[in-house]
């Protein structure tokens, strides 16, 4: 992907630095990026209030100190890349886009991805995955790729919508397997969620080499732990143990953003 000029502009809901809460890399310490607006309505969300564009954006500083700036949006990619210098820390492990959802301002993402990458940062893409022809647009400026793939019980679009999403999702996978990103893929588990909807996700990913995350949703929609353990083995079924793994978010447990 070209380099973007540094003055395209973006929606962005908050820049903080924290320690990743989810999946393989849970542990590391990263910058996030929270892209405000997003093409979906999951049941499960936990990012409301930046499901639609936002007026303004908070800035964290110094790092890690839950004290925060506020900025009027839109925010130049240039902008954005000077908070994240100014947070960067002994230990930054990458720096986490996330939203909302990134590929609804992918032009953005792509830049701002580009310009951390060329200031020796690692950059770590959380997605839907909700379009894959954007996703392939900016995959070459992305090292690490975390897709969530939406089951029918997520209720994330219309019955009618779910199958194409599917396809852009698996699709993201594909992509960014092939072009040797690191892909993860995370499957929240529901109360409600069903064996044979992890079952035909699973038989959709036995020839992509991606690391499968099945995160238990908390509060109302929390899984049985039994559950839990068919689905992982129902997975690894398809996928071997080495490739499945349930994972919760620990953020929560450790009190961070």
């Amino acid at each position: 992907m070209p380099t973007q000029q540094s003055t395209l502009e973006g929606n962005v809901g908050e820049i903080f630095s924290s320690i990743q809460g989810e999946g393989p890399l849970i542990g590391r310490r990263q910058i996030f990026v929270r892209i405000a607006g997003c093409s979906l309505s999951c049941s499960y969300c936990d990012t409301l209030g930046f499901g639609k564009r936002v007026g303004t954006c908070r800035i964290e500083h110094p790092p890690a100190s839950g004290c925060f700036a506020i900025i009027p949006n839109p925010i130049s990619v240039k902008a954005v890349k000077e908070q994240i210098d100014r947070l960067r820390s002994p230990g930054l492990h990458s720096v986490s886009i996330t939203g909302g959802e990134p590929l609804c301002q992918h032009e953005f993402v792509g830049a701002l991805a580009d310009e951390c990458r060329s200031s020796g940062m690692r950059v770590y893409l959380e997605t839907n995955g909700y379009s894959a022809s954007r996703f392939e647009e900016i995959v070459d400026v992305i090292d690490f790729s975390a897709i969530d793939l939406k089951l029918p019980s997520h209720r994330a679009c219309s019955d009618s919508e779910w199958p194409d999403l599917i396809e852009n999702e698996l699709a993201c996978t594909r992509i960014s397997s092939e072009k040797g990103v690191y892909t993860i893929v995370k499957i929240v588990i529901l109360s409600g969620t069903q064996a044979s909807e992890v079952e035909e996700v699973c038989l959709r990913l036995r020839d992509i080499d991606a690391f499968i995350v099945l995160q238990p949703a908390s509060g109302v929609q929390e899984p049985k732990s039994i559950d839990l353990i068919h689905f992982h083995e129902e997975a690894s079924r398809y996928l071997g143990p080495d490739k499945v793994a349930v994972i919760p978010q620990a953020h929560k447990l450790m009190g961070v953003m």
